[in-house]
């Protein structure tokens, strides 16, 4: 671990190997997997009807339509990490979504200036880093994060760093920057998103990417920003409502961008391993007309997403009974899992759902003809999510899925096939920008 006093000092001595020079194959094409997942999602909720309000104000605030296929990068970061995040598809890090802020406020930087593909993958690892440094560093206790949990909180941090990695500034435009972004910061949510009905707008991730863009063109003008911002007891961990700030040295001997887990399922964190628990059982037993029973088990802390009711489409993403329905009614994890409403036949299988209280985790399948199929399950390391994610063949299936086919060759071609051509590059962030620019009438 750096030996340096101030924590914005280790962060930039950590993020040293990111910025400049040869750096780490492995960590390269991690962040490469990290854009196709994010790039995955953005398509799957610019589809989304209630992606539709988002981009209309934002065509009518910014006139998006007249912009002839060249938004600007606040606008694109918004719409973006607006999109990213609307189905609960993506990238989970430590506490947080990293890829719908991040990915979105790089990638618009990146495009506006046409930045070369190995700028871009730079500035998404360096910005993963920030996030799971400060956002760890600053984990409440879990007392605290019952009443105050500032999830995301850092997101714009961790952004600006982001980008600024990615223009290859110095040291002192990147502080300023980050002091930039300390107040361009928003309170995402207020620990409220188990309620129901879970909000269609549960996270402003798009206004945390696109208030990175704004510290960071702020900072290359001249403008200055708090730079001891992360410092002592009244640092920014404190405005987010932690009671501690531990940077503990086990924080920095994984990059970050090794750590992130890419979900299965449009569904909470803490609902994939149950998913994937139940996905197998229903798959090896070919028997999904004859389940007579779905027991889960588990701690107390699962019964949150035991409510069968969908009193919106976002309720979705954070109920099992639910979720067991769609997958046992055949419909594909992604768009469609929002599209259903209470009433709807799909959710028929909802009353073959039952929680028991254990602390042993799994899923168990009582069939009708009195055969009872289990499958254990884990919480896996929040500190290494990895291993609980998508593997990369499974990730480029997802990433084929979901993706709009024009965006999906150009990135292709981009980041695989000739990552080190600027044509190839420069029709990426092409398509990337009409893929923005017309998100207004696909809404």
């Amino acid at each position: 671990m750096p030996d340096e006093k101030t924590v914005i000092d280790q962060l930039i001595s950590n993020i040293e190997q990111f910025r400049f020079g040869d750096w780490a194959p492995d960590i390269s094409h991690r962040a490469s997997l990290c854009l196709l997942d994010s790039l995955a999602c953005y398509s799957a909720g610019r589809s989304l009807n209630h992606f539709a309000p988002i981009a209309h104000v934002a065509d009518q605030l910014f006139n998006i339509a007249a912009s002839q296929s060249d938004p600007s990068a606040f606008v694109m970061a918004y719409l973006y990490g607006s999109a990213a995040n609307l189905l609960d598809y993506d990238d989970t890090l430590g506490s947080g979504h990293p890829g719908a802020a991040i990915v979105g406020a790089v990638l618009a930087v990146a495009a506006k200036r046409q930045l070369s593909i190995d700028q871009l993958l730079r500035g998404i690892a360096a910005g993963y880093q920030t996030e799971w440094l400060l956002g760890m560093a600053s984990a409440p206790t879990a007392q605290r994060a019952a009443l105050v949990r500032g999830v995301g909180a850092w997101d714009t941090v961790a952004a600006s760093v982001g980008i600024s990695v990615a223009l290859g500034v110095g040291d002192d435009i990147l502080k300023n920057t980050l002091g930039l972004a300390v107040a361009h910061s928003v309170i995402p949510y207020t620990a409220k998103w188990y309620e129901r009905p879970v909000p269609s707008l549960k996270n402003n991730l798009g206004w945390m990417g696109a208030g990175a863009v704004l510290a960071s063109e702020l900072a290359l003008k001249g403008k200055t920003g708090v730079t001891n911002a992360l410092e002592g007891d009244n640092g920014m961990w404190r405005m987010v409502g932690s009671d501690r700030f531990d940077l503990d040295p086990s924080l920095f001997e994984r990059p970050a961008v090794l750590r992130v887990g890419f979900k299965a399922y449009p569904a909470c964190w803490h609902l994939q391993a149950y998913l994937k628990a139940f996905d197998a059982l229903l798959k090896a037993s070919d028997a999904n007309d004859e389940v007579a029973e779905i027991v889960v088990r588990g701690p107390k802390d699962v019964e949150k997403f035991c409510n069968p009711n969908i009193q919106a489409p976002t309720d979705t993403a954070f109920s099992l009974p639910a979720a067991f329905s769609l997958l046992q009614s055949g419909i594909e994890p992604g768009p469609r899992w929002v599209e259903y409403g209470d009433d709807d036949a799909v959710f028929r299988h909802r009353d073959l759902f039952r929680f028991e209280l254990s602390e042993d985790r799994s899923v168990e399948l009582r069939l009708r003809d009195g055969r009872h199929l289990r499958e254990t399950t884990s919480t896996g390391d929040m500190r290494d999510l990895a291993p609980s994610g998508l593997s990369e063949t499974a990730l480029h299936e997802k990433y084929a899925r979901l993706t709009a086919p024009e965006l999906q060759a150009a990135t292709t071609a981009a980041l695989f096939d000739a990552p080190s051509n600027v044509a190839t590059t420069a029709r990426f962030y092409e398509a990337f920008r009409k893929s923005i620019a017309s998100s207004v009438d696909v809404a």
